[in-house]
């Protein structure tokens, strides 16, 4: 396995993709950064380091869908590319396939999401006047990711079994995004459709919204410092991880590759 990880991780960082989408997120940090300054300009001290460091709070959502870009970097079109049916045909076991492909990818996640969070702090703390309240930031701003990096890695998995189980890499990341985007809004209209008529029926709704990727995220900035939030983010995010992986296994193993 460990031979088998060395080599999707070779693969991955020598794919274009990956270093442009690298390039681009950290050039729109830049664009951002500088735009406060300029602010800072014109209303001195309006946006310090401490209050760039908080806006992260506000953009945790997008890591959802950055893990369709890691996951598409990890997997690579392997249908388009006949590379899976090489990969199962030279005797590589499925599970190791299968596996290999998760964990790259999560490193992947890990590793970029270290480097653009590294390469924004420092742009704010070069940029950006100080208020002396940057180190309490950061220290909420850790608990945030610690409620985000399970929810993360479970959407990680939701769109490795879509790519594993649908041809083509746009229409399995259309199909992981509407699960992500979607299915919590719908169930909650249709609680608010029934909850006059059926409250019990609104409620059990309202409780399998909780198990959602999405939830343990939704208004997260009134929760820090609540560790209940954190075992339920990492109750939540382990149990979407193992059900979509054991769930990707099975099809995998039962997919005829051609």
């Amino acid at each position: 396995m460990l031979d088998y990880l060395r080599a999707e991780c070779y693969k991955m960082l020598h794919r274009s993709y990956l270093w442009m989408a690298l390039l681009i997120t950290g050039g729109l940090e830049l664009v951002l950064v500088l735009l406060w300054a300029w602010i800072n300009c014109e209303l001195p001290n309006n946006m310090t380091v401490s209050a760039g460091f908080s806006m992260v709070l506000y953009l945790l959502s997008l890591g959802y869908y950055a893990t369709a870009i890691t996951s598409d970097i990890a997997f690579s079109d392997q249908y388009k590319y006949n590379t899976l049916k090489n990969e199962v045909a030279y005797g590589i076991p499925r599970a190791r396939i299968y596996l290999g492909k998760l964990f790259a990818g999560v490193l992947l996640s890990i590793g970029a999401c270290a480097l653009l969070l590294g390469w924004y702090a420092l742009l704010c703390a070069l940029m950006l006047p100080g208020d002396g309240a940057a180190l309490e930031t950061l220290k909420v701003l850790g608990f945030a990711l610690l409620c985000a990096f399970p929810v993360w890695v479970g959407a990680q998995a939701l769109y490795l079994l879509c790519f594993f189980s649908i041809r083509g890499n746009t229409a399995a990341t259309i199909v992981s995004v509407c699960i992500i985007a979607l299915f919590g809004q719908m169930l909650t209209f249709l609680s608010l459709l029934v909850s006059m008529p059926a409250p019990g029926l609104a409620d059990a709704l309202l409780a399998v919204k909780g198990l959602l990727l999405t939830s343990p995220l939704e208004n997260l900035t009134d929760a820090i410092g609540d560790w209940s939030r954190v075992a339920w983010a990492w109750a939540v995010g382990a149990g979407w991880c193992v059900g979509t992986t054991a769930l990707g296994l099975w099809c995998f193993h039962r997919r005829e590759i051609s």
